[in-house]
Order: C-alpha cells, then structure tokens, then sequence
C-alpha cells in the first residue's frame, strides 16, 4: 500500500513519501496502516497556525492547501494517531486525502487488509452488530 500511495501521489516507488504508514507492534507478524482518521474534530485544524486545514462538513475529509504550510510541524505534533507526514517536494506537511474518494491502496491491497466505508454507515453497522449480540448473546460470541 505504501508503494502504490507513493506512486499516486508522487508518481514513483517511494515508500517514504507515502501518505499511509505500516508500523510493526509487538512483532514481525503484527502490523497496521497508520493513516488520518479525519477525525470527528480534528486537532490539527485548531493547531495549524496558518489556519489551511480545514474539515468538509459534508463529506468528513480534512483537507490542506500545502502552497501556503510553512512547515512548523503543529499539525504533526498534535495529530493523536502520528498520520502526518512531510512531502520534501512540496515543502509541506501532508496526510491521507483518500485520494479524492476512491483510495487507490484500498483497491490494491492483496489481503482487503484496508477498507473505505461511510463512515456514518460504518457507525450504524458496528451498532446494529452490538444490538444483535446483546439480544441473542449465543450467536454473537458475547456470552
């Protein structure tokens, strides 16, 4: 995924420019996608000192215009799942823009490790799978 996010974004395999990391946690075989959340309120909005992040309030996706980011790293210190990366050609600091709506690593990952949904869809599926396993306990696995 960190290749072909470097090559979206960059046009060339550079897994260090990608804007999906892969960190390692507890050993070889434990891996995740650290990636922006776009967060339900985001602090890297009120962080930026320029005031060039900015959350659609219709679509839910945190936004940047890297032309005017002056790269004092506010929004990287204060993102609270470290998904801001630097891009050394734009001089800026950038994350994860789900590439306009259709993320490119989602359709390639060979395992469907990674996933797009609505996320308002997503919330009422994960409710809808807990009202389920609290009102028959047994076929839910919540005993």
């Amino acid at each position: 995924c960190q290749m072909i996010c470097s090559i979206a974004k960059k046009g060339t395999v550079m897994p260090s420019d990608a804007r999906i990391r892969i960190r390692r946690a507890g050993g070889i075989d434990t891996q995740y996608a650290v990636v922006c959340q776009h967060c339900a309120e985001p602090v890297c909005v009120s962080a930026c000192m320029r005031g060039i992040i900015d959350k659609d309030p219709g679509t839910g996706v945190v936004s940047r215009r890297t032309e005017d980011c002056f790269a004092c790293a506010a929004c990287r210190v204060m993102c609270p799942v470290g998904a801001v990366t630097y891009d050394r050609d734009q001089e800026a600091f950038v994350t994860c823009d789900l590439c306009g709506g259709d993320p490119v690593c989602v359709k390639v990952c060979p395992t469907q490790a990674l996933r797009f949904e609505d996320v308002h869809q997503a919330s009422l599926d994960l409710r809808s799978k807990y009202a389920q396993n609290l009102l028959n306990p047994t076929e839910g696995g919540v005993n």
